[in-house]
């Protein structure tokens, strides 16, 4: 085997930089329209660095029972996840895109891989990818992304098109109002309904303000359908390319054998 040539040798990036570029080789590969990905680790994992006055994403971020811990290398935040793991938890997000454990058990083959920022990324871009072939909107797609809950998804959807946007806000003020737990994550929670209506007997106000309450309930109801409709089908393209993958392999390794 030749040596390698110094001059040719590629600097491997800093943790500041992995995931910037590994999001940015996804949205090309997956057609996902520039800096969106980036934006959502943004969300999911920025961290905010005081020297580079930015937020930025972190490989080794580890969300669980409602806390971020950015831990400062790979084999630290595995370690930190087999703890909570042992404690029994298991609603755990890890890694750029902050993809959960619990949500997406068959994301990953293992630990390793599941922090691995080309197959953390690589997923979530599937993933997202799937559901903005369901929904056919990238700004719905992402905030499906966070939550099959309307109101949740509502939500997360404003605060990263304010990172998509570059709406003037500083990185900083966008890290603190992005910090629910991650998309691909949040439970599915019942639409919370409106308050009832006091009765005015011959109120026009009262009888539009019903027939709006309950048109705005149906909507709701429709909308979770969609949303629980396009998260089943991006799972279900998600588990059909890892299948196919699996065939292939195991294909190619019969061929190999038989020689």
């Amino acid at each position: 085997m030749l040596a390698p040539n110094p001059a040719k040798a590629v600097t491997p990036p800093v943790n500041d930089a992995i995931c910037a570029g590994e999001t940015a080789a996804a949205e090309r590969s997956y057609g996902i329209p520039a800096a969106l990905l980036h934006s959502i680790s943004i969300v999911e994992s920025g961290r905010y660095d005081s020297e580079r006055r930015a937020v930025i994403a972190w490989p080794w971020t580890v969300m669980a029972e409602g806390q971020g811990r950015y831990f400062p290398s790979k084999a630290e935040a595995i370690a930190e996840v087999r703890k909570l793991k042992a404690r029994g938890v298991q609603n755990i997000d890890v890694g750029c895109m902050q993809v959960n454990l619990r949500y997406h058990p068959t994301a990953f083959a293992n630990l390793d891989e599941a922090f691995d920022p080309a197959a953390n990324v690589g997923y979530a871009a599937r993933f997202l990818k799937g559901l903005f072939d369901a929904t056919g909107h990238w700004p719905t797609a992402a905030s499906y992304y966070h939550s099959q809950t309307p109101s949740l998804a509502a939500i997360y959807r404003d605060k990263l098109m304010k990172v998509w946007n570059g709406t003037g806000a500083s990185t900083q003020t966008q890290l603190a109002s992005a910090s629910p737990p991650s998309r691909a994550t949040a439970k599915s929670k019942p639409v919370p309904h409106a308050p009832t209506l006091q009765a005015v007997p011959g109120s026009p106000d009262v009888e539009e303000r019903r027939r709006a309450w309950r048109e705005q309930t149906l909507a709701s109801r429709d909308e979770a359908g969609r949303i629980a409709a396009a998260y089943r089908q991006a799972r279900v393209a998600e588990y059909q390319l890892r299948r196919a993958r699996f065939q292939e392999a195991r294909a190619a390794l019969s061929t190999t054998t038989r020689r």
